[in-house]
């Protein structure tokens, strides 16, 4: 019962969020990025990426970006959800999430407009 009343709260707050604006003082720490790969998605892909979304739009808003990644943590999941799958793509974001250190990277940095230095790690 309790989960289908969250899920009749945030299900609107989702499909919206993608029109929410970023804010706060580390607004600009990351470029806006879009993915363009909008192909017809399954139920399981289609629940995964309202939850991507929210956590994005909604949660990271709250609570400001906090990846020393580019494209960060979240999008670079979403990215690998459409190209692999579901399964292939979530054990890359997990791997992705457990690399999220501050330590010394040895391949390519990207400067954004704020000056903040960030790691370049693509969807492989």
């Amino acid at each position: 019962m309790v989960f289908r009343l969250l899920l009749f709260l945030f299900m609107p707050c989702s499909l919206m969020a993608e029109s929410f604006e970023p804010w706060g003082k580390d607004a600009d720490l990351y470029p806006a990025t879009k993915t363009t790969n909008k192909r017809s998605l399954t139920p399981s892909l289609a629940g995964f990426d309202s939850l991507i979304f929210f956590h994005q739009n909604i949660l990271s808003q709250a609570d400001g970006p906090r990846s020393h990644y580019l494209p960060s943590s979240s999008e670079y999941m979403l990215q690998a959800v459409r190209k692999y799958g579901l399964m292939r793509g979530f054990f890359l974001g997990c791997d992705r999430l457990l690399r999220e250190t501050e330590d010394v990277w040895i391949y390519p940095l990207v400067r954004t407009k704020g000056g903040h230095t960030l790691k370049y790690d693509p969807v492989p």
